[in-house]
């Protein structure tokens, strides 16, 4: 196959198969549906991670709030959020919260890279069944991928804050926000085509591939 049989037949039909599921994926209540999955694993995995802080997302006013992309997390100390309860306790008063805040999005952390393998499985050489076993296995990857990048955001806005009890260096600060960006959209494209390697072909595969193009 040349180079203008496999643009016209693989590389075109893959971009247009992808972008078609990426503006899907921007419909409101597609973005519904996903939305409070991705947001009660994103608290989940913020407060199982950094113990010490209390995470919550801001809740969203329907009349207002139409962005179900966008997940506002709130933070703040739990020894803080403690000793501001027992305050207001003893002096038989409703208790009066601070918090600080960040924005995760559910496409560019989990629904993009989502979309991105599948669109690279549908054009894969192989069974239906293998295929099955691929998607199975690559979305539990890129949710593993998913569930750092949401834990470092966390670690990085946390600290940066200077909200947990820990006290931090600005080196400590700087390398946060390295794995910050590492752990992003700066190397989700490089985690998708690797995952798919590793989940989507056999050697069997790889060798009908090789020769196919050669």
């Amino acid at each position: 196959m040349d180079l203008k049989s496999l643009i016209l037949k693989k590389f075109l039909p893959f971009v247009v198969l992808f972008m078609t599921l990426s503006v899907l994926s921007t419909n409101s209540s597609f973005q519904k549906v996903v939305y409070p999955i991705f947001n009660n694993f994103t608290i989940g995995a913020l407060n199982n991670g950094l113990e010490d802080t209390y995470f919550k997302a801001k809740p969203k006013r329907k009349e207002t709030d139409f962005n179900y992309n966008n997940i506002s997390v709130l933070f703040q100390s739990k020894r803080i959020l403690s000793a501001i309860a027992n305050e207001a306790k003893q002096q038989r008063k409703q208790a009066q919260y601070t918090y600080k805040g960040f924005n995760i999005t559910v496409d560019e952390t989990f629904v993009a890279p989502l979309i991105f393998f599948i669109c690279l499985l549908i054009f894969t050489p192989g069974s239906l069944k293998n295929k099955g076993i691929a998607l199975l296995f690559g979305i539990l990857l890129i949710l593993g991928f998913a569930y750092l990048i949401v834990y470092f955001k966390g670690l990085y806005m946390v600290s940066k804050s200077g909200v947990r009890d820990l006290a931090y260096s600005t080196n400590d600060i700087n390398f946060f926000q390295l794995l910050h960006f590492f752990f992003s959209g700066v190397t989700i494209v490089t985690v998708v085509l690797v995952t798919w390697i590793a989940v989507a072909f056999r050697k069997s595969d790889l060798k009908k591939l090789f020769e196919q193009y050669n």
